[in-house]
């Protein structure tokens, strides 16, 4: 289950900020000109007038917070976003006087607009693109401070889901179940096969190693967890013997591939542990890893049956993992576990590319 975002009781939503901000914003800048208006100008202006522009900036300004998100501007570096910035002012700052002349003509009744110099017009499309100009970059200043506050909150939660997970896995290697059967099983090769039991030695050794200094790590190479992986059902091998029937299946070039620290060990110790080892004749055990058009496919395919909500033990875990890949991927990582022809098939599909925070 998804973590529940909890929300501020005294922090009132964006919607609410954003429209609250816009209405009270451009009706202070009009009635700052009703009170103190521009030089040559002796008399106020029609409320009437002042609605429309009032209406006008909202609604215009508006429309230019839909052309920035549209077209992912803020998502840009500086040097591509600012003159879009300023283009796109000023286009609809030539709009916002069109629209403004029209409607003046309709409510005031008179030609007088129109009886105007030319750079009269210029100086009032100049104002309008000024205004935009400064309205964008106020927005694009609070998305970009916004952005940042949430990706601080996000790497804080994923830190501590990092260290939760970690640390709770590092007791699970470190339970005397485990380390019973571990070194019960290397003891019984120190005099049948001494090479074995120093190579089993040095892998539990690795699997050790790798939980504790895992924990301060937000991802791992691919290549790096496999190895611990391969450790793992190493020493699985000594213990069930015939009765662990491993194959990978690996796709050439993902090595590197950024994946959680501990995912896929964490997926197939739960294969080994509720599937093959509560079967008398053991099982088959795959694990498969393969490229996607943007992604890439962690699978673990185990003998048993998987019961949706029924918990035997793998609750905790998987909860964990659902909860970690959000963290870092947000809705564009998935995990998935169904029966298919005979096998638990639990597969996960990490993007190569961290999501984008969300727009505002």
């Amino acid at each position: 289950m998804a973590p529940t975002r909890q929300r501020n009781p005294f922090q009132p939503p964006q919607w609410v900020l954003y429209w609250g901000t816009q209405i009270i914003g451009w009706g202070a800048y009009l009635l700052l000109f009703q009170f103190v208006p521009p030089e040559g100008e002796r008399s106020r202006m029609p409320i009437q007038v002042v609605l429309v522009q009032w209406i006008l900036g909202i609604g215009i300004s508006h429309g230019l917070r839909g052309l920035i998100l549209g077209r992912r501007w803020l998502d840009k570096g500086i040097g591509y976003t600012l003159p879009r910035l300023i283009l796109g002012s000023l286009v609809l700052g030539s709009l916002a006087f069109v629209i403004e002349t029209a409607l003046d003509v309709l409510i005031i009744g008179s030609l007088a607009l129109f009886q105007w110099a030319p750079l009269e017009y210029l100086g009032r499309i100049i104002n309008w693109t000024l205004l935009l100009s400064f309205w964008s970059f106020i927005y694009s200043a609070y998305v970009y401070f916004i952005r940042h506050r949430r990706e601080e909150i996000r790497n804080l939660r994923l830190e501590t889901a990092n260290r939760e997970n970690q640390l709770s896995t590092l007791r699970a290697q470190l339970n005397p179940h485990f380390m019973f059967n571990a070194l019960n099983s290397i003891r019984a090769l120190v005099d049948e096969n001494p090479e074995q039991a120093k190579r089993s030695i040095t892998q539990l050794s690795a699997i050790l190693r790798n939980a504790m200094s895992s924990v301060k790590r937000k991802t791992v190479p691919l290549g790096e967890e496999l190895d611990i992986v391969r450790a793992y059902l190493a020493l699985e091998a000594i213990r069930y013997e015939e009765r662990l029937r491993t194959r990978f299946d690996l796709e050439d070039g993902l090595d590197r591939v950024p994946i959680p620290p501990m995912l896929l060990q964490t997926l197939v110790e739960n294969a080994v542990r509720h599937g093959v080892a509560k079967l008398p004749r053991g099982g088959d055990l795959h694990i498969g890893v393969h490229r996607g058009l943007d992604h890439v496919i962690l699978t673990v395919s185990n003998s048993g049956h998987y019961e949706p909500g029924k918990v035997n033990g793998t609750g905790i875990g998987l909860r964990n993992t659902r909860r970690r890949l959000e963290l870092i991927y947000g809705s564009d990582a998935h995990i998935r576990i169904e029966n298919r022809n005979g096998l638990v098939v639990t597969e996960v599909e990490i993007p190569t590319k961290p999501s984008a925070s969300a727009t505002t």
